[in-house]
């Protein structure tokens, strides 16, 4: 698609610049993260444990080993936000994280990260995920063959800690101890202990690292006997040698590549997730001079007043939360309508009459 085609279908000259970040050391890590910040002043920056991803409305020649442009560099973005690429399909903070890195940003790239979670967050809204980051605990028990019981040790107090202890409990370990260089600043599953004690808290069947990225290495001989170690961390939590299994973030992505269930569930997802990036764009591409963007603008302006009502009514619900319910009817409502409207076609008097009919007087 040339560059004045991708004008013309409303999709924006987005660069994506991509290192994977699972199998990186502490030091590459912080080497990626300063070369994607340097180089790429004023782009969204996303960081996570499995990548660190720089997008930008510029051609770019840094060494990323991997980059994409256009239409491709945005679906891809829809992809990441959307779970397609976790190593828990679907799971659900990389949503968060991916609209937070556009939170800095103003303008066209500002509507290219809208546009790229607005499509991730319709996926979601229609397909059954039911996983977080803790079923990265599920994972490395199956590839292990470890089962769920007796005691789990949770290195870190973060929000990975807190899910995986939540599903250690879940799954059935009968005791779940929570270390920390500080007490949880919030309740937590578990037993809490100083990170400095877990040796000598005794032997445990798992270890689950979830420590944060500036943490100190914990050498592996320094934990209590377990079976399975599991190092969720980017970079990695432990170095070092160990008698128990360990299990990293990249032999978790490793695995899940293998499994063909994954593989084609993974790649209808990502067929349905970029027809519904189209529809974002198309809506993109209509303005208030047509009949749909008429339509969507004052049904837009409704929704956003009665946010506000709501979330002055009901502060508990976190605003983002209202925000993606309250989308996401809108648009399950308007599919239909608006579809036959496009279908009218833009100079129809009807389909300007029927879109009239939803005029607030603005």
């Amino acid at each position: 698609m040339t560059t004045q085609e991708m004008a013309a279908a409303g999709v924006p000259a987005l660069t994506a610049c991509c290192w994977e970040a699972a199998t990186l050391d502490r030091e590459q890590v912080a080497a990626v993260e300063q070369l994607a910040s340097e180089t790429h002043p004023g782009a969204a920056i996303i960081r996570t444990c499995q990548r660190i991803e720089a997008y930008a409305l510029a051609a770019c020649d840094c060494p990323a080993p991997a980059r994409r442009e256009g239409l491709g560099a945005l679906r891809h973005l829809s992809e990441v936000a959307a779970g397609l690429h976790s190593a828990v399909l679907g799971e659900a903070q990389i949503l968060g994280q991916s609209r937070r890195a556009f939170d800095d940003t103003d303008g066209e790239l500002l509507g290219v990260g809208r546009t790229a979670v607005a499509a991730a967050r319709a996926l979601r809204a229609e397909t059954e995920f039911d996983s977080h980051a803790g079923h990265l605990l599920d994972r490395g028990l199956a590839i292990t063959g470890v089962e769920p019981g007796g005691r789990l040790l949770v290195l870190g107090t973060g929000a990975m800690a807190r899910l995986v202890a939540e599903r250690g409990q879940a799954i059935g370990f009968d005791e779940v101890l929570v270390a920390g260089r500080r007490p949880p600043r919030q309740p937590i599953a578990g037993t809490y202990l100083s990170l400095g004690g877990v040796r000598r808290a005794g032997p445990v069947t798992v270890v689950a690292g979830c420590l944060g990225s500036t943490a100190n290495v914990i050498p592996l001989e320094a934990l209590p006997p377990a079976e399975l170690v599991l190092d969720l961390g980017t970079p990695r939590n432990f170095a070092g040698a160990a008698e128990a299994r360990v299990v990293t973030i990249a032999d978790l992505l490793s695995d899940e590549a293998g499994r063909p269930h994954s593989v084609a569930r993974r790649g209808a997802l990502r067929e349905r997730l970029h027809a519904l990036l189209d529809r974002e764009l198309a809506s993109r591409r209509e303005t208030a001079s047509t009949p749909v963007g008429a339509l969507r603008a004052s049904v837009e302006r409704a929704r956003r007043r009665e946010l506000a009502r709501i979330a002055e009514r009901h502060p508990e619900i976190p605003p983002e939360t209202l925000d993606a319910l309250t989308r996401s009817l809108v648009n399950r409502i308007l599919h239909e309508p608006t579809e036959r409207l496009r279908a009218l076609g833009e100079g129809s008097e009807l389909a300007r009459e029927l879109a009239a009919l939803f005029g607030d007087g603005e």
